[in-house]
């Protein structure tokens, strides 16, 4: 196994984490995953419902007998404490172990979302027991509206958030990034190439290295972690070889890479996400 990645500190958790992570939506074989762990990456990221609920399973087949080496997240896409509950037992089951280091409400749509897994009865009720328990170190927060995300961090229960952010898609940093600094809350993101779309196609003039988007965010001092996908194991090994070379991007070249971001974003005709 190669050394790893750039690490760092992941907000108040204290968990040291790789700067690049596995993201659990795409890679539908155990092997994918230990190829992916083997270019020295410690985060895997996850969710009961992936790839038809089986990911957390392909998950577990990959990741026994090098548990205690990996930061490990998943998510409960239930609002109430019982659905949770079930979910919990789940995923511990499937992903064969006995505690999670991030368990996250996974993708908060909307203010009633957040009530209702804030309040009595709801979701935040069986991740603190569980915490208290020991089956849980720290509780997450995931979801595509920024502004939502913005509202479930000022309260401050929450350790980690997982939301989109690239050099398009830049309102993380007047909407997230603040109140997640704000309450030391660790900064996970997807979406960092925003599922390939942003690469550049053959030829294009002035395109950027595809490993650049990557070297993007992380020249972000809030961001943490970046998720990729196992769409192409090849390509996650090339990112994670690149991101060992060079981490960050100087002022000039995130600059070139913002105007390249906000003409393809233009280009679209697309509201986001895109």
């Amino acid at each position: 196994m190669v050394d790893l990645l750039p690490t760092t500190i992941l907000g108040r958790t204290g968990l040291r984490v790789t700067c690049l992570g596995i993201g659990g939506a795409y890679g539908k074989e155990p092997e994918m995953y230990r190829q992916a762990l083997d270019c020295g990456v410690n985060y895997i990221d996850v969710a009961r419902v992936y790839l038809e609920g089986q990911n957390e399973a392909i998950v577990g087949e990959a990741i026994t007998g090098r548990r205690k080496d990996l930061v490990l997240a998943t998510k409960t896409p239930s609002r109430d404490a019982a659905g949770a509950r079930q979910d919990l037992e789940t995923s511990l089951r499937d992903l064969r172990t006995d505690y999670l280091d991030i368990w996250h409400i996974h993708g908060i749509e909307s203010r009633a979302d957040i009530a209702r897994s804030l309040g009595p009865g709801g979701a935040m009720e069986t991740m603190v027991k569980a915490r208290e328990q020991g089956l849980v170190r720290f509780i997450g927060v995931t979801g595509h509206n920024w502004e939502l995300l913005h509202e479930a961090l000022s309260t401050g229960l929450f350790d980690v958030v997982l939301c989109w952010y690239n050099c398009a898609m830049r309102e993380p940093e007047g909407l997230v990034f603040p109140v997640a600094a704000q309450h030391h809350t660790g900064v996970t993101l997807m979406s960092v190439a925003r599922a390939g779309v942003l690469y550049a196609k053959p030829g294009q003039p002035g395109a950027p290295d595809d490993i650049d988007f990557y070297r993007y965010v992380f020249s972000h001092p809030t961001v943490n972690v970046a998720m990729m996908g196992l769409r192409d194991v090849e390509r996650f090994r090339r990112t994670a070889e690149g991101l060992r070379r060079k981490l960050t991007l100087s002022p000039t070249e995130m600059d070139d890479l913002e105007r390249y971001g906000s003409a393809l974003r233009a280009q679209t005709g697309l509201s986001l996400p895109f």
